[in-house]
């Protein structure tokens, strides 16, 4: 598995005046009420492995009510290395990243050492939500993985911020429009270049765990480019002029509505199981499934590519599953990478299960 997370330190954190936990480098549970602060654990996790948080919280938040700074410090250790990584959030939630005592300016720097897969009830709408959820997990993985990719997709972002401000009052033949909807097409491309190939890595191991999950069924997974024109597919290569093409049609639009309405930030993912359409056809199980998929999808992607196991962080998912589907999780967790989970209640998890974890009682 790689590094394996050995201790975890909180300081006024969320909740926690002060935590201090020695997983196990498989299974650890924890187990508790409601706002007992399991959760928080989960979270901390994330902020210094990925650096990021699925919360998606005020950064000042993460100081408990009263204190100054916040404080996470994660230890790690696997083939002949030890990783400490170090969190601090100050009351004006500016944060500060420390690997091995040694300052990271950029999150980019700190994301990915140890790179994570988080799991949480939300997640199991994954079909059903917003193209916003499937996009922001395509790009969750890529961020841990690659510097590229994130330096890609942040660049992109700030072109479309720019290009939404001059589209507020402006008129159709301004020039500046004209420069960054040219660089909007450059920058697009690119990052949507990325993010297609960390795709067709996923959907081929989604479609792959999906079916040991339901036999029978043959789940498919596409990427739609927000300027695909009908049923035909764009082509990488033809990608800049076809979507070129797409602003110029819509460009009174945009300019009506003060908005970048084309780019890989309208792009929509689609699932079909059997070839009929996930979101309008799919039971309430089949869509569970196919989050259940991606996640382990995520997972197996990111243990090829990095060559590191990352942590799976599951927050009290098992109340959510049937029966069947938590005997499928079950049978993954902690075998493959180490796992940490969170519930109200023990009696969701297999006798099995239970008696190879460590179990945190979380008060």
């Amino acid at each position: 598995m790689g590094l394996a997370i050995t201790r975890l330190t909180l300081r006024d954190f969320r909740s926690y005046v002060e935590l201090e936990l020695e997983p196990d480098p498989r299974l650890t549970i924890l187990v508790g009420p409601n706002a007992a602060g399991k959760t928080n654990a989960i979270e901390a996790i994330q902020l210094v492995t990925a650096g990021d948080s699925f919360r998606r919280p005020q950064w000042a938040e993460l100081v408990r009510w009263g204190a100054c700074e916040a404080g996470v410090t994660l230890e790690a250790r696997g083939e002949n290395r030890l990783l400490q990584t170090t969190l601090t959030v100050n009351g004006a939630g500016r944060r500060t990243y420390r690997i091995n005592g040694k300052i990271r300016r950029r999150i980019a720097e700190a994301a990915g050492v140890i790179p994570c897969v988080v799991f949480t009830p939300d997640d199991l709408r994954i079909v059903r939500d917003s193209a916003d959820r499937r996009r922001g997990a395509i790009d969750g993985v890529g961020d841990q993985l690659s510097p590229a990719y994130m330096k890609a997709r942040l660049e992109y972002e700030r072109v479309v911020r720019q290009r939404n401000a001059i589209l507020k009052g402006l008129g159709p033949d301004n020039e500046v429009l004209d420069v960054l909807t040219t660089k909007l097409v450059d920058q697009g491309t690119a990052f949507m270049g990325h993010r297609r190939r960390l795709f067709d890595r996923m959907k081929t191991r989604m479609s792959e765990i999906y079916a040991t999950l339901s036999p029978g069924e043959k789940l498919e997974a596409a990427y739609v480019p927000s300027w695909q024109r009908g049923d035909a597919a764009v082509r990488m290569d033809d990608s800049a002029v076809a979507m070129m093409e797409a602003l110029k049609d819509r460009r009174s639009e945009e300019l009506a509505r003060g908005l970048t309405l084309l780019g890989p930030h309208r792009d929509e993912v689609v699932f079909t199981i059997d070839t009929r359409d996930a979101r309008a056809f799919a039971s309430q199980g089949q869509t569970r499934t196919i989050a259940l998929a991606w996640k382990l999808a995520e997972v197996a992607v990111i243990s090829d590519i990095a060559g590191q196991a990352p942590v799976l962080l599951l927050d009290d998912v098992m109340s959510e599953l049937d029966e069947a589907r938590r005997h499928a999780l079950a049978a993954f967790v902690g075998e493959k990478t180490q796992t940490f989970m969170t519930t109200t209640n023990l009696g969701y998890f297999e006798n099995e299960l239970v008696a190879r974890a460590h179990v945190v009682s979380v008060r």
